[in-house]
Order: C-alpha cells, then sequence, then structure tokens
C-alpha cells in the first residue's frame, strides 16, 4: 500500500511538473498579428520618406524595426499565396484567386502550438466558406470568399461573409471598420490565450473612395460610392488609424509586451496613384511590375517595448521568410515535407543579429490577364544588382528603372561577382519558360467553389 501511494505521488508530481513546462513553454510564445495592406508599396509610409500621414506606423517603425528591404511578390495572389505557405510560386501557383488546397500554411503551425487563429479582411483564394478552416482558421470575416468583387464592394456597403453567414449591411457600414472590429473582439476574446490573427486589409486597393473620416463621407451616400485617386490619401491615413486601434487595444489589455506584430504590403502601389516624398522627388505605383516599385514594400515588425538597440536593418526578406519566423516564434518546426524555401527574422524580431539572407527571388506569373502574365519573370536580386531568367542584369543603384542591361563581362568586379552567384543559383531551379502554366489545379472533395450569381442575406 505504502508502494503505491509513494508511486502515485511520484506520477503526480511529474505530472505536474511536465504540465508547468508546458504551461511555461507556452506563456514564453508571443501572440502574433500579421497585418497585409492591400496595394501599398514602401513610399506610402512616412517612415520611408513617404508624405501621407501614417502616425501609428512610423511610432511602430521608431520603436520597433523596421526593414528596408523586404519584397512581395508583384501581384495579390502570387503574394498571399508566398506568405502563407512559405514557398516561391513555382511549388504551388495554380491561378489567380486559388490557393491549392492541399498546401499547409502559418495557421496550421500556430494551431499546432495551441493557438487560436482568425483571419479577416480581403480572401480571394477559392470560392467555398469552408477554405478558411481548410488553411488552419478558427474563425474568419472576409470580403471576396464566395461571392466575387463584381458582386459587392469592401468600403460602403460592403458584402462581407463571417463565420458562415453573409452580414447585412448598409452605406453608413465601413467595410475595413468592420474587419478591424472583428480581430479587436478577436483579441479580446483570446487575451487570456495564445493566438494568431492575420489582417489582409481591404485597403488601400482600389476603387478609391472616400473613408468616413473623409469630407465627401458626411456629404451624402452618393458621394461614398464617387472614385476619385484623391481618395487615396485618406485611404492610407485610415488604413493606419486602424492599425493604431489593434496597437491600442494590445496595450489596453496588457499584452503588448508579449505580441509581435508584423506590418507589410502585398506588392506595390496601384499604377495611377503618384505619391510625393519628403525629399520633393514623386515615385509611380508599380503594382504587377517586377521593378523595384512593384516588389519592394514596407516591412516593419514590433515585438513590446526597449527591445531594440537599433531600430532599421539592411537584411534581405521575402514572403516565404514569414512561415519560417512563424514557426520559430510559436516554436513548431516546419515538417520536412512541407518544402518551404524562407529563412526565420525571428531572432532579428528579439533584437538580435540574425542570419541575413544573400539574395531574394521571385518566381512571378500571375496568370491572371494579358496586361498582367506579360510580366512574367523570374529574377534574384540583393540590395543593388539584379539578374532575370532571360539574362537581363541591372545595377540598381545606379538605375532602378531598370532601362539599360549591363552585358556580361561589362560590370565591374562586384556586379560580375553577383551575377555568378546569381548564375548559380538558377542553375539549381527546375526548368521554366516564359508563357507555361502553373501548377495543376486540385479540387478536394468539399471544397468545390460555391460562387453564385446571386447575392443572399442582403
Amino acid at each position: 500500500m505504502k508502494i503505491r501511494y509513494i508511486s502515485l505521488l511520484l506520477f503526480a508530481v511529474l505530472f505536474s511538473f511536465n504540465s508547468t513546462s508546458a504551461q511555461v513553454k507556452k506563456n514564453n510564445t508571443p501572440n502574433i498579428i500579421l497585418i497585409l495592406a492591400d496595394d501599398m508599396g514602401k513610399e506610402c509610409l512616412g517612415t520611408y520618406g513617404g508624405t501621407y500621414k501614417t502616425p501609428n506606423l512610423d511610432k511602430l517603425a521608431s520603436e520597433g524595426l523596421k526593414f528596408n528591404y523586404g519584397f512581395s511578390q508583384p501581384l495579390c495572389t502570387p503574394s498571399r499565396v508566398q506568405i502563407m505557405t512559405g514557398k516561391y510560386n513555382y511549388k504551388n501557383y495554380v491561378e489567380f484567386g486559388y490557393l491549392d488546397p492541399n498546401q499547409k500554411t502559418f495557421a496550421h503551425l500556430a494551431k499546432d502550438a495551441g493557438y487560436k487563429t482568425c483571419i479577416a479582411g480581403k480572401w480571394q483564394l477559392g470560392a467555398n466558406n469552408k477554405l478558411p478552416a481548410h488553411f488552419g482558421f478558427d474563425q474568419y470575416c472576409l470580403w471576396q470568399l464566395v461571392y466575387s468583387r463584381e458582386q459587392g464592394e469592401r468600403y460602403a456597403k460592403p458584402l462581407i461573409e463571417q463565420d458562415g453567414k453573409t452580414l447585412s449591411s448598409t452605406d453608413n457600414d465601413y467595410g475595413p471598420d468592420i474587419f478591424t472590429n472583428y480581430v479587436l473582439d478577436f483579441i479580446e476574446k483570446n487575451k487570456d490565450n495564445k493566438f494568431l490573427a492575420y489582417y489582409p486589409m481591404a485597403l488601400v486597393h482600389d476603387p478609391f473612395l472616400p473613408t468616413p473620416d473623409s469630407k465627401s463621407w458626411k456629404t451624402g451616400v452618393e458621394e461614398r460610392h464617387k472614385r476619385d485617386t484623391a481618395n487615396f490619401r485618406d485611404m492610407v491615413a485610415y488604413m493606419d488609424k486602424n492599425v493604431g486601434q489593434i496597437i491600442k487595444k494590445l496595450k489596453d489589455l496588457g499584452i503588448y509586451e508579449n505580441t509581435v506584430i508584423i506590418f507589410t504590403g502585398d506588392n506595390g502601389t496601384g499604377k495611377s496613384v503618384v505619391t510625393q516624398l519628403k525629399d520633393g522627388s514623386y515615385i509611380k505605383g508599380g503594382k504587377g511590375l517586377t521593378i523595384d516599385r512593384g516588389h519592394h514594400v514596407p516591412l516593419i515588425v514590433n515585438y513590446g517595448s526597449n527591445r531594440y538597440k537599433v531600430h532599421q536593418t539592411d537584411d534581405l526578406v521575402d514572403f516565404t521568410d514569414i512561415l519560417a519566423t512563424i514557426s520559430d516564434a510559436v516554436q513548431v518546426k516546419v515538417p520536412v515535407e512541407w518544402n518551404t524555401d524562407g529563412n526565420s527574422i525571428f531572432s532579428q524580431i528579439k533584437g538580435e543579429k540574425g542570419n541575413s539572407r544573400q539574395w531574394i527571388f521571385s518566381h512571378y506569373t500571375p496568370i491572371h490577364s494579358k496586361d498582367a502574365d506579360k510580366h512574367s519573370a523570374r529574377f534574384f536580386r540583393n540590395h543593388r544588382y539584379k539578374l532575370y531568367h532571360d539574362g537581363r542584369f541591372y545595377d540598381l543603384v545606379k538605375d532602378i528603372e531598370e532601362t539599360q542591361s549591363i552585358a556580361e563581362g561589362q560590370g565591374s568586379p562586384e556586379a560580375e561577382a553577383a551575377r555568378k552567384l546569381f548564375k548559380a543559383e538558377f542553375a539549381k531551379l527546375p526548368a521554366w519558360n516564359f508563357g507555361d502554366p502553373g501548377q495543376p489545379k486540385y479540387v478536394l472533395p468539399g471544397l468545390e467553389s460555391q460562387r453564385t450569381s446571386e447575392v443572399k442575406g442582403e
């Protein structure tokens, strides 16, 4: 009897120790908030030299860590597929507006670590309301899930689906407010748990319409649906306001210090937008283009207060790195069979040195339209030099718009060394030619398209 009692006591102690260890490990992992602005190059933020009002993001950069060389894909779906799966597009990109249902995402990693997960904002990855859960999200509030853009917009009187229901809306409702409030509510409900919130924003994509803070919004319902590029300035400011609301919520709940906030953009600014910088120069939006202004995006991270001695870095980062970073943050290894490509920047997020890349790579085939597809390309680049699959080679310091390719052997020793490195990396890739199709399209049973020509639940 005494032996049995001692055995039970030892079991209880060991169980308690293991449970405590697991709890300590859980408590040592941060919450994750990933915010992806839509159609916003880095020139739009004050911290990168822009003239729009972005005080919340500028402060996040000054207190956190600003990456000067963050790179997306040049268009929305290619970027979303890449950031969610941690893979270059040649491995898993099927077509515009679709994510291969066989793929795993950073949300799966978070769930494996016991996190609660949600997604709010723009979907555009397949027309079935079971897909968010399939890709690892416990909750969703989304535009462009089952319904198409043609059936309803995202701003005034938005067409939004939330957790299996189509929300009713009026011209007084504003989509970005609905998305932001959903994220705030998710944070509130899970303040005592670990959570990952992915917010692929609707702002600042066209149509360029007034926000609730715009003067024209207050003049009448009709004005809320009038398109004008001049509204872009207000849209950027409102996007920043939404980010500020999330930061405030974290601080009010006392969980800011243990939350990693990652803010970036999915591609360059819309082509119709011309942004003036503080130095008096202008940048025309480069969305869809493979030149620098098409895929050079803001990337700001923060992990609590007083963590950073240096508040900016020239480390190279591309969108494959985000899944690897989340893997490190939640302490769940990426399975080898996922065949991902990224390098974690979690060390940098913690205020440490980290291991920086030598280059970033892009395989860009949007499979969208003739106008978009004509820019399909593969390229490697670093801070200064860039080599395309067809041999075009540029010095981006001297020729940021890529007007004059440097013939082989005609560059500086530094340039030719970069060309040699990039050519060696190209040799490791599977063959690809301009015009080649994407990966085969799979549709899993139960995840077939639900898209309909009728809008239900008005």
